[in-house]
């Protein structure tokens, strides 16, 4: 169930059945040539959807508040925000959420800059001192370290699990075909020897499955 699209019974019933919110939460950045720019907070909003449909829940609008972006490195077409503001918004709808009647918050960090993170974490840690609800706060790669999963940049891992979730927003045709040309703003292993849809879909199953079990058992703590 998406937040914007629900009708208020609708929302009221589910708030009763399973009071979890989710968070999408991405930035507007530089994902190579052949990725779409709202990569990050696309991927983890379908990996919500996902999740709500096995957990229950209500998905919250998109948001594409990053720190620490593609930005200082250069790289065209990339919003950079501020730490403050990363941290005033975890809090202020933490607070707006809480008040709605949410007694979980998953914020799904789709955009994985370790300063963007650890201002997360901060706000995270800094709600639970005084909130009552719980929070949850991670980016999706946290529950697939196993996998070798620990987070890229439109390498391997970014591209293989967009590739399974909006192959129309990507264009492997845009990277260069000879392999000895730098990418461009990419980190990890080259997409085009390592990606997969495959990949992907393998990936998010095991994001999805894991992510519901730790919902539902905090849920089962109320």
């Amino acid at each position: 169930m998406r937040y914007a699209r629900a009708l208020p019974i609708e929302l009221g019933d589910e708030l009763a059945r399973k009071p979890v919110a989710y968070v999408p939460w991405g930035a507007l950045e530089w994902h190579g040539e052949h990725l779409a720019l709202g990569q990050d907070a696309l991927k983890v909003e379908r990996i919500c959807d996902l999740t709500a449909e096995r957990a229950g829940g209500v998905v919250l609008p998109m948001l594409f508040i990053g720190y620490r972006t593609m930005q200082v490195h250069g790289m065209p077409y990339t919003l950079e925000f501020s730490r403050e503001l990363v941290k005033a918004t975890f809090l202020e709808l933490m607070k707006q959420l809480e008040l709605v009647g949410f007694k979980v918050v998953v914020v799904l960090c789709g955009h994985y800059g370790q300063s963007h993170l650890a201002a997360v974490a901060e706000a995270a840690e800094e709600y639970s001192k005084t909130g009552r609800a719980k929070v949850l706060a991670l980016p999706e790669y946290a529950l697939v370290e196993d996998m070798g999963y620990r987070g890229d940049h439109a390498a391997k891992w970014e591209t293989s699990i967009f590739s399974s979730l909006y192959p129309e927003l990507v264009n492997m045709q845009r990277l260069p075909r000879d392999l000895n040309t730098p990418l461009r703003g990419i980190m990890g292993e080259d997409p085009r020897l390592h990606a997969s849809r495959e990949l992907g879909a393998k990936t998010v199953s095991a994001i999805v499955e894991r992510l519901a079990q730790r919902v539902e058992a905090m849920l089962a703590q109320e």
